[in-house]
């Protein structure tokens, strides 16, 4: 199998490049800076319960106050490049709500207890063997908990892309895939190997099988993958060896690779990242599962073309110099008619 490194030759790990500290750059001496300030803080918290009470206090502020900060001025997350994005992002949103709230009854209750003057005795009233504030906590949670489950699943059908209409995630069907384009990605120690099957041919029948068994004039790619903005992606993911996971952020996708298993999963394009000056904009594509020495270098990226012509002009070249590649390599291997002895 011949693979095609491309431009992924970018992703190359490189020589660390000396470092030099800048007091007038603003990322050396800010985390310095707010280092020492929370160090003498501790020391001055450890004198008293209310000085760690007023620093809890001030954490909860700070992290309040800088999340809020980051998503108005839409530092939190990537851009997005699929309607899914949007839903994916109000999911994240709400979780993340639902754990504040009980992020800040915790730390006002830890406060509260920390100004309070010490009993009389010496000791605190237990409040071990008390079922209904037992009872409580586990059904609260438990309520929020059914709540994120039922919201996400309309969510996670469309991704699976298992059926067109259903919004609840239910076994692939080939007969109801309604995909623009097939691509198989091959996670290994450590690169994604992308397989594409030739958008202008029919349809593979099964492409549950098509994913374990390559094609003649399938076309093969290390580190890249290609689609056009509106297409639907029907992606095959494999694994060859550890548990790898496909992670992409800007389309708010993340599957993990089990070995022995093909995953279906669909993408949507709906957002090019060619710029109208036919640069490109990175979105790159990451294994977010530690899989070995080398996991950092498993890295890739995604090319969404801006129309159908532009990607068919991509894997016509690129296929042409896959097979000039076969052809040259059959060339050098093939045994010579010449006698030994008589060259």
């Amino acid at each position: 199998m011949l693979l095609d490194k491309g431009p992924s030759a970018a992703f190359e790990a490189t020589e660390p490049a000396v470092l030099h500290f800048n007091w007038s750059a603003s990322e050396h001496w800010i985390p310095l800076a707010l280092t020492a300030v929370a160090f003498f803080t501790w020391l001055l918290a450890t004198r008293s319960n209310k000085y760690w009470a007023a620093l809890i206090g001030l954490n909860a502020a700070t992290l309040a106050g800088y999340t809020a900060w980051c998503a108005c001025n839409q530092l939190w997350l990537p851009e997005t490049a699929n309607d899914l994005g949007a839903e994916v992002d109000g999911l994240f949103n709400l979780v993340l709500f639902l754990t504040s709230i009980f992020y800040f009854i915790t730390q006002a209750v830890l406060i509260y207890t920390m100004v309070q003057k010490p009993p009389a005795n010496g000791r605190a009233k237990p409040v071990h063997g008390n079922h209904t504030l037992e009872i409580a906590w586990m059904l609260v949670p438990a309520f929020f908990l059914a709540v994120i489950a039922i919201a996400q699943l309309p969510t996670w059908a469309k991704m699976k892309g298992q059926t067109s209409d259903s919004s609840i995630p239910v076994g692939y069907d080939p007969a109801t895939d309604s995909s623009d384009l097939l691509v198989t990605v091959t996670g290994k120690q450590w690169e994604w190997r992308m397989r594409y099957a030739d958008p202008a041919k029919a349809k593979p029948t099964n492409p549950l099988l098509w994913a374990s068994t390559p094609a003649a004039d399938d076309v093969h790619v290390v580190n890249e993958l290609h689609a056009w903005q509106g297409a639907k992606v029907r992606l095959m993911l494999r694994t060859t060896d550890v548990i790898h996971s496909f992670f992409m952020p800007q389309f708010r996708f993340k599957q993990d690779m089990l070995p022995g298993k093909t995953i279906p999963a669909l993408l949507r394009t709906d957002k090019t990242n060619i710029n109208s000056d036919g640069t490109e904009r990175c979105w790159e594509i990451a294994c977010a599962e530690l899989c070995g020495g080398n996991h950092y270098r498993m890295r890739g990226k995604v090319v969404v073309h801006a129309t159908r012509e532009d990607f068919m002009r991509w894997l016509s070249e690129t296929k042409t110099k896959q097979t000039a590649r076969k052809d040259s390599l059959a060339a050098a291997t093939k045994p010579s008619d010449t006698p030994a002895g008589k060259e």
